[in-house]
């Protein structure tokens, strides 16, 4: 799942005032504290605006993903999505003719995603935890592996993929690359009609750390919530060298067709060999 880079710059003050109030003694309402703050990742307030506020990812990747799935001959069968999110790209795959199922550590985003795509069959656990059911095609899109906590996890995980793919298979996912120099932290901001989302991101050759402050509106006030979301980051080199090892053969794309991702980003398509 993504938050991207880009600064969406925001003019509507009614609603910039939300994050400054986050260092304010205005009375608005903080979300419980019991739980702790990166205990569980995509709550129900961050998942609802990643739908909502972050979908286009998934809408304009879908159409070039289904149209590489029937240039390599994949034309019917079943389809799993690691870090499926609010369940869109299935919802589309669904509409194309494939059995799908979805996995996802968020509760908030699996009980979305099964009124996004009620065709689908999700499953609310960490995919790197659990053995991946054979299919005929694996997804993961929005960098969901790059929230695996470590090389030798990922590396289980493309293990993992490719020992459940049938002779064959597809494996299409995008993943961050660590910067070569240091990088500023950056202020990325996106509001909806009811929401506020800043994301504090600071970057090094490691990891990528975002502190998200959302707030979402509640009748008359607005709630807030905080996440602190940690990606690891693997050049390319790197993630090519341990899929040849498996044995995936393997292209690589800036993005999907016209859509560009983000600098250090890259698209992965793995034919099992």
């Amino acid at each position: 799942m993504w938050l991207g880079i880009g600064v969406c710059v925001v003019f509507d003050f009614s609603i910039t005032r939300l994050w400054l109030a986050s260092r304010s003694s205005c009375s608005l309402k903080p979300m419980s504290t019991k739980t702790r703050i990166d205990e569980q990742l995509y709550r129900d307030d961050l998942a609802q605006i990643h739908i909502e506020g972050y979908g286009f990812h998934w809408e304009r990747a879908a159409p070039v993903i289904l149209r590489w799935f029937q240039e390599y001959g994949f034309n019917s069968g079943l389809l799993a999505d690691l870090g499926c999110g609010g369940g869109q790209w299935m919802a589309h795959a669904s509409e194309a003719g494939y059995k799908t199922i979805g996995i996802d550590v968020s509760p908030a985003m699996i009980r979305r995603a099964k009124k996004t795509s009620p065709s689908t069959s999700f499953l609310c656990a960490s995919f790197a935890e659990m053995k991946i059911t054979e299919c005929d095609a694996v997804t993961s899109l929005g960098e969901p592996l790059n929230y695996l906590n470590s090389g030798r996890q990922i590396r289980r995980t493309l293990k993992s993929v490719y020992d459940a793919l049938r002779e064959n298979g597809l494996f299409v996912f995008d993943v961050r690359h660590p910067p070569l120099r240091r990088v500023d932290p950056i202020n990325h901001v996106r509001s909806g009609d009811e929401w506020f989302c800043h994301a504090l991101i600071e970057e090094d050759a490691r990891q990528l750390v975002r502190h998200i402050t959302t707030f979402q509106k509640v009748g008359s006030d607005y709630r807030r919530d905080q996440e602190t979301h940690r990606l690891k980051l693997y050049s390319k080199s790197k993630m090519l060298e341990w899929l040849r090892g498996i044995g995936f053969r393997v292209r690589t794309f800036r993005g999907y067709d016209d859509y560009q991702l983000a600098k250090r980003q890259s698209v992965f398509v793995c034919r099992k060999a």
